[in-house]
């Protein structure tokens, strides 16, 4: 499969998410945290490679209480909130949602999503 065709069918997978209301950013990248087809900016670079730093903390933080690991890891700050989920062993979904933006449907979805991508990754 091409390069290009790889990136549709991630784009086409992630596109509920993208249309659900407050999601400012959205980015699939690898466990590293470098993003998976295009990075449309610099900011989405950092927010991918921050989100997998703390993804990567929580799940060392819950591995060593013996509590399994994390479904997610969300910053709220006063510009919004962070999402990071694992989407399998070698991908993480990143979201930049607004600061009044409702968890419920953003997580709900967003679960969903990461599903799809672990059959295909």
């Amino acid at each position: 499969m091409k390069g290009g065709k790889i990136s549709g069918i991630f784009n086409s997978i992630l596109l509920d998410l993208k249309n659900v209301k407050g999601v400012k950013m959205l980015e699939l990248a690898g466990r590293d945290g470098f993003p998976i087809g295009d990075s449309r900016s610099n900011d989405s670079e950092t927010l991918t490679l921050m989100s997998a730093a703390i993804l990567k903390a929580a799940e060392n933080i819950t591995s060593k209480l013996g509590n399994g690991h994390p479904n997610h890891v969300i910053v709220d700050y006063d510009g919004g909130k962070i999402i990071a989920v694992n989407a399998g062993q070698k991908a993480l979904i990143s979201v930049l949602a607004a600061k009044d933006a409702a968890l419920e449907p953003i997580l709900s979805e967003l679960e969903r999503t990461a599903g799809k991508i672990k059959e295909i990754i």
